[in-house]
């Protein structure tokens, strides 16, 4: 196998297991328009279908690292793309939440395994030289992942309104059509992973896993695929004098797992890898229409935003992945994170300023509810001089708590009606939460957009290009997929965490709170990159394994 072939075959499985990564986790925020009209879903059953992709990366966090340093890194790939395949079947034949569920979770079972495969591939098995820019493939197809899907979501959308038009108010038809977009749109998932799956089979094992396994010989002939004989020769012997120096080690008793050279690095990517999450990337991909409807602008700009953030985020990791091996991982990340500052500031004082009027009505809209119902004009709920209005209302229909309404005195039909369906008309209201305040202008809507955009560009050039390189450039080779597994294990924990209380946080103290929490992450986030990492740019893995042992 030549250079340019191999070099090409290590590209295509980095990039297509980021699109299938970033396919994903896009595909849920438009099927969601459709899977709380045709499921009937809860605001915690939506906020676990979101999460869900994260609670199997959990767990193939836990045993990923270990399967790929049992059957080989190429043999776990081929395993997580099949599991895929199998998920989306899962979920397309599914009829109710649980099923859902299990489909979302197995999903997010195989896109962990690639997460914790993928990257340790790359990073093992790509020159120096090129590392960078090949290894974050991976990121830039997660990216580009997230724009396919996003642009699919608004293609079946749009079908979903050719439907409503041509059903001329027929609920069923309406109903059909909304159900049917849903399916499609998780079933168009399943083919990047069947060429994923045929790439795999194709792609040799990693060089640094079969010495390891004590196939020398193949490991040089792998090197030989994407090095000249002279770098390959010398990479394997680094990797033998490093196997001398832990075999030496063992022997003495001092090359247990908890020491300093093993130890300090598993933190590093470890931190990295959850550091990366509490920032609110995703919250912001999964929850960009509430945030901007909540800022001001209208249901109509709202719902198109989230294809402008994915482009955004795609073009500016294009730039990224061209800098990473000139820059250098800790510039990259020291701008980027800078960038993802001066918006998040910008936007805790634009929520604050939309937020400082607000006045809690839970206690006069519960008095109001007469027959577990609630009529009630939105102008009419409490005195206030502003032209125009808003109010926002969490609430429970037969115990079941229902997704976050929010509504304008300036809409359509400015009426709060909370009305039982007819099949169940003796289901008890009960409104959790409700806030009344002036309405927002559609210029701070604007604002927040481009808050938004700016956050996406300076996450897309510094965190999300060097994240996955990095960390897996940081672990030893002793201790590469089982670290690479607890960071994905810490980076799923906290997604979870942070997509799960984004709705409470938000309901309870306000936009103004959830963005601020994401500024103080960020902060720290800027201060481990400037301060604590170690540069990797242009050093080979054994090179970087041995500043640690010093």
């Amino acid at each position: 196998m030549q250079n340019k072939t191999y070099t090409f075959l290590l590209v295509a499985i980095a990039s297509l297991g980021g699109l299938l990564y970033g396919y994903d986790l896009g595909i849920i925020s438009s099927a969601l328009l459709y899977l709380d009209k045709c499921v009937r879903l809860s605001e915690a059953e939506v906020g676990m279908l979101a999460s869900a992709i994260m609670i199997g990366a959990l767990a193939s966090s836990v045993i990923g690292g270990g399967l790929s340093d049992l059957i080989g890194r190429k043999k776990t790939m081929i395993l997580a793309a099949f599991l895929f395949v199998a998920s989306v079947g899962i979920i397309v034949l599914s009829a109710g939440f649980w099923m859902l569920f299990a489909g979302r979770t197995l999903q997010g079972l195989s896109a962990g395994m690639i997460a914790v495969v993928v990257p340790v591939f790359m990073s093992e098995c790509a020159p120096a030289k090129v590392r960078g820019i090949s290894s974050t493939m991976f990121q830039l197809c997660i990216t580009l992942g997230i724009a396919v899907a996003m642009a699919a979501g608004a293609w079946y959308q749009s079908g979903v309104d050719d439907a409503v038009q041509a059903a001329a108010g027929d609920a069923a038809k309406i109903l059909s059509a909304q159900d049917h977009a849903w399916r499609q749109m998780f079933l168009s998932s399943a083919w990047p992973a069947v060429v994923f799956v045929v790439a795999a089979f194709v792609v040799p094992e990693s060089p640094r896993w079969l010495f390891r396994h004590g196939q020398a010989d193949k490991a040089l002939a792998v090197l030989l695929k994407g090095r000249d004989a002279a770098q390959a020769r010398l990479e394997l012997r680094e990797m033998e004098e490093l196997a001398a120096t832990a075999h030496t080690a063992k022997a003495g008793g001092s090359d247990q797992i908890l020491q300093k050279r093993y130890l300090w690095p598993l933190a590093l990517a470890i931190t990295l890898l959850a550091i990366n999450q509490a920032t609110g990337i995703c919250a912001v991909f999964t929850f960009p229409v509430v945030m901007l409807n909540q800022a001001g602008l209208s249901e109509g700009a709202a719902a198109h935003t989230g294809v402008w953030l994915a482009v955004a985020n795609f073009v500016t990791t294009i730039f990224g992945v061209l800098l990473v091996d000139r820059l250098g991982r800790k510039w990259l990340l020291k701008i980027g994170t800078a960038i993802m500052l001066v918006a998040l500031g910008t936007g805790v004082i634009t929520y604050w300023k939309v937020e400082a009027g607000r006045t809690d009505v839970t206690a006069p809209l519960t008095q109001q509810i007469e027959e577990h119902a609630l009529v009630i004009p939105v102008k009419e709920i409490a005195a206030s001089d502003a032209p125009v209005v808003q109010v926002s209302v969490q609430y429970t229909r037969g115990g079941k708590e229902q997704p976050l309404l929010l509504l304008r005195s300036d809409a359509k039909d400015p009426v709060l009606a909370l009305k039982p369906d007819a099949a169940h008309p003796d289901a008890k209201l009960e409104i959790l939460r409700a806030k009344f305040s002036p309405a927002p202008s559609e210029t701070t809507g604007q604002i927040i957009f481009a808050c938004l955009i700016l956050y996406i560009v300076g996450f897309a050039f510094g965190p999300g290009v060097c994240l996955w390189l990095m960390s897996s450039e940081l672990l030893p080779t002793r201790v590469r997929s089982i670290g690479m597994g607890l960071g994905v294990l810490g980076n799923a924990g906290v997604t979870i965490l942070t997509t799960w209380l984004f709705l409470p946080i938000i309901g309870n103290f306000g936009y103004a709170a959830m963005w601020g929490v994401w500024f103080v992450c960020t902060f720290v986030y800027f201060l481990f990159a400037a301060f604590i990492l170690p540069e990797t740019k242009g050093k080979t893995l054994e090179e970087i394994e041995a500043y640690f042992a010093k």
